[in-house]
């Protein structure tokens, strides 16, 4: 008796973990959208304010960037902010993680140089929380730049707003 019970316990338990996976699977393959929402992978075009840490309000104009979160934690960005002219900013390098359903952290490192010559770097700092169909995210970062030997020169603040690149 007590081996026929554990026989069936042990079948029960196999097609359940059958099942399950095959719901997964299927839930994944179709693309439904509470398996895609809150998804940060992908290329977005945003748009950066910078602001005043304290009080929040904007600085200058909004700029536009390009982000691209690649599976597996990595990132690039591009971006048009005029206040490294004349120096050469060079695209950002950096790592993202999750930190909750919909909600991201990213750093990113930049190379800024002069006559040829590296005159500092940017990091930039920023949390990151994607809406509800996973096509839009609004980010709070902050700003530092370092002069080559690693000291702060200047840190600052901005706010972003992201769309989808499809």
């Amino acid at each position: 008796m007590k081996s026929h019970i554990w026989k069936a316990t042990a079948v029960l338990a196999v097609a359940l973990v059958f099942v399950l996976s095959q719901v997964h699977w299927a839930s994944a393959k179709s693309g439904r959208p509470d398996m895609e929402a809150g998804r940060l992978e992908g290329t977005w075009v945003v748009s950066v304010q910078q602001l005043n840490c304290s009080t929040k309000a904007p600085l200058g104009v909004p700029f536009e960037s390009l982000l691209t979160f690649n599976l597996g934690g990595t990132m690039t960005e591009t971006t048009s902010n005029p206040m490294v002219y004349p120096a050469l900013r060079g695209p950002g390098h950096g790592v993202w993680a999750r930190t909750g359903w919909r909600s991201y952290s990213s750093s990113l490192l930049a190379l800024i140089t002069l006559n040829g010559a590296l005159a500092k770097t940017q990091k930039i700092t920023q949390d990151i929380e994607v809406d509800n169909d996973g096509n839009a995210f609004t980010s709070e970062a902050n700003v530092y730049f370092y002069d080559p030997a690693g000291n702060l020169l200047v840190s600052g603040c901005a706010a972003a707003t992201g769309t989808r690149f499809e």
